[in-house]
Formats: structure tokens, C-alpha cells, sequence
């Protein structure tokens, strides 16, 4: 990584450690969880929750990681925002705060009513709030905790009911209420049962809620994908191929997204050349491997044809499936878009590299060759079953790793974006699997000049 990325995490860490010093609670920093940087948008990373709890976001604009115009460092000093203070999402604090507004606390209730046991005399006795997922500036995933208590009787104190719900703050309330409408047309229209049932948005607020699936502190655990698709999970094999047949359904459900705007090959080659040229100015010793295996890369995505257009979920990979008792859900449908059907596989193939993979440990290779055979059998079987042709489903299976090597230079940029300090290997090896994948291409998808530009090199 270039040396201002690298000053630009650390200049991050030390703003936190002034900061706390600053607020006298002695306390130790919270681990880094979250680090982006995206061009003009600077660089956003997130500390927490540590053992306290506390989350902090500290950002430090584009123009500070450029330096001055004379080649200077700037002097500007980082933002530290300490959770849920966040002027991009106004409503944080208050859906954060629920006790404190009684009209959200009446809406969690009335929600909660409709999903679980409340005894019909119950008062809403108690209501808490923990993040589960947040984006700074963009949403953030809460998990409500809501008691019910009985009226006391002569025997004693009532008892108490709890009822968890999830929700999902937005910026504006129209995407909450396209998400809301989204997973009700999934449960009406397609009648799937891979979803979270939606229960409306909150009046007043871009605060859209759903039934909670359930966490990992559960009796019986709701685990995410990313803990049981890996090397060693003896369950692996049974959820890749679960979510396989879920995706097939989803692409054949007919559902119509609120923005008919496609999203392209055209799209996916222009998102795959800024990613190359990040890659380039943070890895310059490997800007002409990135090169060789963009220009075919952005060649052939251009060249796709554009009437095989479904609904797609847009960013389907294991850490979007909720693994519970055998059952697998998927979540965050917030990319929902027309695609090519082959956008999805791709994305899940590429991401289901194990990390071990670029590192050539013992095992991982044969692990990810079987695990992707998994699951594109079983997503071409749902759809042979959902009465789609063999011609369609050879199409799908043959376009897939074009985007599968998109997504593979999406994810060399994103670590390029993580790290701390230059680690070329680990990219080298990203880059040699967007190789691989363009080689398992066939058929009029195969660009002469593109596969030789492969070969030669």
C-alpha cells in the first residue's frame, strides 16, 4: 500500500487514542472493525464495540490523505464521532434511545405483538437497543429487546415475556419502506421461507422492522454464513447448497425491483477499471499483472449480452445467509437489482475463497474446487426444477466466472483498502485467481484478443 494509506490508518488510530485521552475514562482503544476508503469520499474506519461497549467512528477526509498541493501533509485534523452521534444519520440517536420516544416504543411494541407471545394484559415493562451491524453515514442494524410483564399478582411479581425484533435504520424513509415492500413481496408473491417477515416502518421514521431470525446467543444459534462456510465445517456442504437453490428461486421468482434500471456487464466493467486503477497506485509493483488481467476482464463484461436480465440480489455471498437449526436465510436485499442471474453465482464463488487460499495452505484449494461444484449443481438443479431450460442453465453456469473475476478484483481492491501495510503476495494471489476464473470461460464469451493477452502473460 502507498505510503499515505498506511499513515492515513494510523493517523486514524492516533486521532481515537487522543480522543479518549481527551475524555479522561482511561479506558483501552476498541479494536478496528471497520476501514474503508472510496476516491473524494475519504477514508471512514470504526473502533468497537470493545469490552465498554463504545463504538467510535473516526474519519479523515480525502483532501488530508492527499497532502497539499506542494507535496506536504495536511494539516487537517480527523473527526472522532463517538456512537450513536452521526450527523449522516440524524435519526441514530433517537431509535437508539427508544424509552426515551414514547411513539417508537409504542410502534416496537405493537410489532412485537404480532410475532411473539405477549399475554394480551402484558405492559411494555422494559425496551433496549444494541447495534448489530454499522455503516457510518448509511444504516445501521438494531437489535430491540422488548419485556413484557404480567400484572403482579397475589402470588408474587408478574411474569415477563421477552420479544426481540431487528430493524434496519436507513437515511431516507423511502428506502425503508422499498426494503419493507420488498421482503412482503418475497413472503406474498414467491412464497419463500429464506426471509425475515417484515413488520412495516415506524411513522416518522426511515426505520424499517422485521422478525429477529435470532443471534448466536440463542438457545438454538443463528449463525452467520461467514462461521460455517470455511474449511472444517462439517454442515458446510449442506448450506452452500441451500443457498444455491434459495438464489435459483429468487431468479425465478418475477419479482420487479422499484428501480428498473439494469445493472450490466457495461456496469460492472466500468466499477472493475477504477478498482484496477486503485490497485495499480497502491501495489505499483504489480500494475502490469493488473493490466493483463483487466483489459480482458473489462473487454468480455462489456461484450455480455443484455436480455438475460432477473431479479438479483446484487451482493449474495456466505455473510448474507443466516444459518439456524438447518434452515438458511438470506438478508440484505438492499442491492436488489435486474441482472444477469450469473452476477449472483459469480459473486458467491468468488467470495467463497477461503482466506487460506492466498497463502497456498494445505488443503484450501481442493476445499473451494469442491465447495463451487456444490453449489453450482445445486443452483442449476432448482432451476431445471423451477422449469428453466438446460440451455439457460449451461448460460448461466458459462457466464458466472466472468463476474466471479470481477468480484475477485473487488476483493483484492478491498484489502488493498484494509491493510496497514503493503502485503504484494497476498494481492499476486488475488489477482492470479481473476486469471484462473477468465480461463475457465468458453465459447463465444472468449475473446481472442482477450485470452491472448492471458496467455502471453
Amino acid at each position: 500500500m502507498s505510503g499515505s494509506a498506511g499513515h492515513s490508518v494510523t493517523g486514524a488510530t492516533e486521532a481515537l487514542d487522543r480522543y479518549l485521552a481527551e475524555e479522561g475514562g482511561g479506558g483501552a482503544r476498541p479494536p478496528l472493525r471497520y476501514l474503508r476508503r472510496k476516491p473524494g469520499r475519504g477514508l471512514v474506519a470504526v473502533f468497537g464495540p470493545g469490552d465498554g461497549g463504545n463504538i467510535y467512528t473516526v474519519k479523515v477526509d480525502e483532501q488530508a490523505l492527499l497532502g497539499s498541493p506542494d507535496g506536504t501533509a495536511s494539516a487537517a485534523v480527523p473527526a472522532v464521532q463517538r456512537f450513536p452521534v452521526d450527523p449522516q444519520l440524524p435519526h441514530l440517536d433517537t431509535v437508539m434511545s427508544p424509552a426515551a420516544h414514547p411513539d417508537l416504543a409504542d410502534a416496537l411494541a405493537a410489532a412485537a405483538r404480532r410475532v411473539c407471545a405477549v399475554p394480551p394484559d402484558g405492559r411494555l415493562v422494559g425496551i433496549a437497543a444494541e447495534p448489530v451491524r454499522y455503516k457510518p453515514g448509511d444504516r445501521c442494524v438494531i437489535r430491540y429487546r422488548l419485556r413484557f410483564g404480567d400484572p403482579p399478582s397475589a402470588a408474587g411479581n408478574g411474569a415477563v415475556t421477552t420479544c426481540t425484533l431487528v430493524a434496519k435504520l436507513y437515511r431516507e424513509t423511502h428506502e425503508a419502506q422499498a426494503a419493507t415492500d420488498l421482503l412482503a413481496r418475497l413472503h406474498d408473491e414467491a412464497a419463500v421461507a429464506w426471509t425475515a417477515r417484515p413488520l412495516g416502518v415506524v411513522p416518522g421514521l426511515p426505520l424499517a422492522l422485521t422478525e429477529d431470525l435470532g443471534s448466536s446467543r440463542d438457545r438454538v444459534p443463528a449463525r452467520s454464513g461467514l462461521r460455517v462456510v470455511h474449511p472444517g465445517s462439517e454442515v458446510a456442504p449442506e448450506v452452500i447448497a441451500r443457498a444455491a437453490r434459495a438464489l435459483a428461486e429468487l431468479h425465478t421468482s418475477g419479482l420487479q425491483p422499484a428501480d428498473p434500471t439494469p445493472r450490466t456487464g457495461a456496469d460492472e466493467a466500468g466499477k472493475a477499471a477504477k478498482r484496477a486503477k486503485l490497485l495499480a497506485q497502491h501495489v505499483p509493483e504489480l500494475a502490469p499483472v493488473v493490466r493483463r488481467v483487466t483489459d480482458p476482464l473489462c473487454a468480455t463484461l462489456t461484450g455480455l449480452p443484455g436480455d438475460t436480465l432477473r431479479p438479483a440480489h446484487g451482493s449474495y455471498k456466505s455473510s448474507q445467509l443466516l444459518v439456524r437449526d438447518g434452515a438458511v436465510f438470506l438478508v440484505d436485499f438492499d442491492q436488489f437489482c435486474l441482472a444477469d442471474p450469473a452476477l449472483d453465482v459469480g459473486y458467491f464463488l468468488a467470495y467463497l475463497r477461503p482466506a487460506g487460499l492466498w497463502y497456498r495452505r494445505t488443503g484450501r484449494r481442493a476445499w473451494f474446487e469442491a465447495a463451487a461444484q456444490t453449489f453450482r449443481s445445486a443452483y442449476a438443479d432448482r432451476l431445471s426444477e423451477r422449469g428453466e431450460s438446460a440451455e439457460t442453465c449451461a448460460g448461466i453456469v458459462q457466464r458466472a466466472p466472468v463476474f466471479e473475476a470481477a468480484l475477485l478484483l473487488k476483493i483484492a481492491a478491498r484489502r488493498v483498502n484494509r491493510l496497514h501495510s503493503p502485503r504484494p503476495g497476498e494481492v499476486a494471489a488475488v489477482l492470479a485467481e481473476v486469471s484462473r476464473a477468465l480461463a475457465l470461460v468458453e465459447g463465444p464469451l472468449a475473446l481472442d484478443e482477450g485470452r491472448s493477452r492471458l496467455v502471453s502473460g
